[in-house]
This record gives C-alpha cells, sequence and structure tokens, in this order.
C-alpha cells in the first residue's frame, strides 16, 4: 500500500515529502521498524516518541507521524516524508485500520468495559457464540485470539495497530465476531478509534485506575468509559448500577438494552440459589423478559458462585439474544463455563476447596467474599496481598473487606513494583486494628499460600486473591514467574 493511500480521509495539519511511498509496515516502537516503514512518534506516559525518530529512520523508517513538527527532529538531506497530525495515536488508529482494510466491518464487533466483570463476560460471550456455531475471537486481559491461535495478552486492550492486525486475521480465517475487553486506558488512548463496534456492553463502574499514570480523577475515569457508547450503535447495561446513564448517555437514536433486577428491565434476574461446593458450586437463577417481564422466563445455571457472575451473565444473556442465540445454546454454554482464574477451583486432593481468583480491588473481594460466606464454610479462610505503585486506597479497602468477611486472613505480597512489600502490608494491616480474627503476615506469596493449605480443615473454602489468571510477580523492573495454581497443586501433591 502507498502512503497516499493510507492518508486519504487522514486528517493532518502539514506534510513535507514524497507520498508515493510503498509502505511496508506501521511501527511506533522504534526496534520494530524494517525498510520503508511509517513510524509514529507517539508520547508515551513514561518517554516521548520523538526521542527515537533518528532510531526508526536508521532502522529503515521513510515516513514519520508526529506532533507539533518544529523542524529540527530530523537531518537535513534525510529522503524523509513528515506528517504532522494532532494526535498520533488517534493517527495511527486510522491509519492501521485503513492498512488492514478494515477488518472490524467484516465481522460483529462487542466490546465491554467496566471496573469489575469484563473478562467474565467476554468469555460468556464467546462460549455462547461458539456453542451456538459462530467462530468467535477474543481480545482481552487473560488471552487474545482465535480458535488454535491463542497466546498470552499482554495488555487489556493493545494498541491499535495490534488490534487492527489481530481482527485481519480473525476475518481471514473465517471469525464472525469478535469480542474485547475495552479498558478505560484503551479508550484515552485511541486504540479503539476506527473499530466498527456492533454492540458496547457496560457492567459497572467504581472508583479505580486513579491516579499516577492512571486517570487523574473519577470524572475522568467514568469520561473515558463512557467514549465507548459513542462508537456502538446499541448497548448492553446494568440497570442496577446507579451511574449508568452517565456511562451510557442515552440519547433516544442509540437502542439500550437493560439488564438487572429491575422492573424496568429488558432481562430481569430472580430466584437466586446457590449449588453445593461440589459438582454444582454454581448459581441457578430464573431470567424474566418480554413484554411487562411476563412474556416468557427461562431457568439457568451459570458455573460460577455468587451474585456478581449472575450479572455477568445477565450482560452476555442480553448481547446473545440480542444477536439471534438460541436459549438452549445459552443455556449450554453457562452450565459449563469455566473462566481462568475467576473463582477457579484449584483441585487438590483435599476435604476442603481452594480457588484462585483475580479480586484485586476492595470492591471486587467483598463481592467474592460475601458469596463465598454465602456458601457456608466451616471456615473462610483468604490470602490477599495488595499491587505496589498503584492507588493506595486499594490496600485499605481490601484490608476492610477482609477484617468483615473472612475468619482467617493471611496478609502476603502481590507485585510490590517498586514499593516495598512490607510497606504495602503495612497499609493494609493498617485497617485491622482490635480485629480477634488470626490474622497472619507472609510477605513471601508461596510461604502464605502453603501455610493457607497447611492451616485448612475439612469444609473450609480458602481463596487466593488478587492474581487469578497471572503466572508472574513484578518486582522492581523484573518480571518473575509465578502461578498460584502451580504453587496449590504442588503443594496438594506433598500433602497426599
Amino acid at each position: 500500500m502507498k502512503l497516499q493511500d493510507l492518508l486519504l480521509f487522514q486528517n493532518y495539519r502539514r506534510l513535507f515529502g514524497k507520498t508515493d511511498r510503498e509502505i511496508s509496515s506501521l511501527q511506533y516502537n522504534s526496534k520494530d521498524v524494517v525498510e520503508d516503514s511509517v513510524f509514529f512518534a507517539i508520547s508515551g506516559h513514561s518517554c516521548n516518541g520523538k526521542d527515537f525518530i533518528q532510531d526508526a529512520i536508521y532502522n529503515g523508517a521513510k515516513t514519520i507521524v508526529l506532533e507539533n513538527y518544529r523542524g529540527d527532529e530530523i537531518t537535513p538531506g534525510q529522503d524523509i516524508t513528515i506528517v504532522e497530525v494532532e494526535d498520533a495515536r488517534k493517527a495511527l488508529a486510522h491509519m492501521s485500520n485503513r492498512f488492514y482494510n478494515n477488518p472490524s466491518e467484516e465481522m460483529q464487533v462487542i466490546g465491554v468495559t467496566g471496573t469489575k466483570g469484563k473478562t467474565s463476560v467476554t468469555y460468556m460471550i464467546k462460549h455462547i457464540l461458539e456453542n451456538a456455531g459462530i467462530k468467535c475471537g477474543i481480545i482481552g486481559t487473560v488471552m487474545t485470539g482465535y480458535d488454535g491461535h491463542y497466546h498470552e495478552a499482554h495488555r487489556t486492550t493493545p494498541e491499535s495497530i495490534e488490534i487492527q492486525e489481530l481482527m485481519r486475521r480473525m476475518a481471514d480465517a473465517g471469525c464472525k465476531a469478535v469480542v474485547m475487553e475495552v479498558s478505560s486506558q484503551g479508550l484515552m488512548d485511541s486504540r479503539v478509534e476506527k473499530i466498527d463496534f456492533d454492540i458496547g456492553v457496560f457492567t459497572n463502574i467504581f472508583p479505580d485506575h486513579i491516579g499516577p499514570k492512571e486517570h487523574k480523577d473519577f470524572e475522568e475515569y467514568i469520561s473515558c468509559k463512557s467514549h465507548l457508547f459513542d462508537l456502538a450503535p446499541k448497548s448492553v447495561a446494568n440497570y442496577n448500577d446507579p451511574r449508568w446513564k452517565e456511562v451510557i448517555k442515552p440519547d433516544g437514536w442509540k437502542k439500550v438494552i437493560l439488564y438487572g433486577d429491575g422492573e424496568s428491565c429488558d432481562f430481569k434476574f430472580e430466584d437466586l440459589f446457590l449449588g453445593d461446593r461440589n459438582e454444582n458450586f454454581g448459581t441457578g437463577f430464573r431470567v424474566a423478559f418480554g413484554k411487562n417481564l411476563k412474556s416468557e422466563e427461562q431457568e439457568l445455571f451459570i458455573n460460577l458462585p455468587g451474585r456478581f457472575n449472575v450479572y455477568n451473565s445477565m450482560a452476555a444473556i442480553s448481547v446473545a439474544r440480542e444477536l439471534g442465540i438460541p436459549w438452549e445454546a445459552i443455556k449450554e454454554s453457562l452450565r459449563t463455563l469455566k473462566i481462568p482464574g475467576r473463582t477457579e477451583i484449584v483441585p487438590c486432593g483435599r476435604d476442603y476447596t481452594i480457588m484462585v481468583d483475580y479480586a484485586h480491588n476492595g470492591m471486587a473481594l467483598r463481592n467474592l467474599l460475601t458469596t463465598l460466606r454465602e456458601c457456608s464454610p466451616n471456615r473462610l479462610i483468604v490470602v490477599f496481598g495488595a499491587g505496589g505503585n498503584r492507588d493506595r486506597n486499594r490496600r485499605f479497602e481490601m484490608g476492610k473487606a477482609a477484617f468483615d468477611l473472612a475468619d482467617y486472613i493471611i496478609i502476603t505480597s502481590d507485585n510490590p513494583r517498586h514499593e516495598k512489600p512490607e510497606d504495602i502490608i503495612k497499609d493494609i494491616t493498617s485497617v485491622m486494628e482490635f480485629c480477634h480474627k488470626p490474622i497472619l503476615v507472609i510477605p513471601d506469596r508461596r510461604e502464605a499460600i502453603e501455610r493457607a493449605m497447611d492451616e485448612g480443615k475439612t469444609d473450609d473454602i480458602i481463596v487466593v486473591a488478587g492474581k487469578g489468571h497471572e503466572t508472574y510477580q513484578i518486582i522492581g523492573d523484573e518480571i518473575l514467574f509465578f502461578d498460584d495454581k502451580e504453587v496449590i497443586l504442588s503443594r496438594g501433591k506433598e500433602q497426599q
């Protein structure tokens, strides 16, 4: 493809140099540049792409896209085309979409956003669509790809060029749908611009991801989330979240489908019951829908415990029904569903139940422990820490949730990053004064998990929270292998 074709419909301020160049690739990392690449000098949170322009040219870039061109970024005499734009990230998204020939227009695209539940809802939708015979790709926190071509995800919402390339591969492989998690950071950084969303899904919103390198305040966080619904003509929203109208901004022309337990819902759940902690460790419920919620109803069982998982499943059900998926395919999918690191039971051959979960903020941990408390365990044991270089309020809120709901608390390290684990743990324990429950502080995460298993008794529920599907710990600048499930399985073998 020639540069002049890429620049069609692309607004730019100034352009210097030839536009009939043949383009081999689009890159925002100078290390990935090859001969005849276009290099986008994006300003990141920790570095400025303009500092790497000469490296990109050395590696073969012939076109540079940048903001606020001063005239001294390129060495005189170099045969380089310069495209000055107002927003380099948006230019990357627009030109990537064109470079890969608008792949999202060839599939049904469902975007899911919210503070909690994005991963669960995307997995549910994908599982339902595939059970109905619709080949579906996924882009999210745990994994990205399509049937036979999955790989571990490195961020919830990749950069726009990576999304467009992946969607092109999905479309060419015969995918008819793709479901993706859409993070507030991805929306703020224009990673999903020019994606032809068919349905946007809103799960819930709470103050989160607020601080340095994230969002400056809750209002900005809400504003970023709401942008997804500017891009999608249909919205599926959690009626019971008090801020759903702020996020969705219903204006009359967009179709809005509401789920929850209110009389104004299009899909209302009721009559919840918990299964036992063995084969049926899940939740049954009834869905009413149709005119005045009296036309029809269906009974379902989801293979995950708790009210919050029912909310997630209702989001998936609403999408599936909007896409015309039969109820039988929905029922079978939810009954057999498994989501990595989300209330995931790890079999260890003991007479207690142990699971891993991704709950890494106060609300998520509170919801999880409330659900597990409803299962009437002998004791509820929780192992958790909190991430370093993140909003400190998470630590206090997680500590308070454990203080209120667990019987036995083991506080350990999570991803400390550039903070000292003992400082994070001190913050967590600061809300646990005068607690008469057993509280252990074991900074070594492996040792903490093993101690919880050693303490486990008949009919206890042990939950190792915070990391879920993750297979690493971030300590300083190092990313070290660590898998909660592997530790549990290893200890289980030792105990047998």
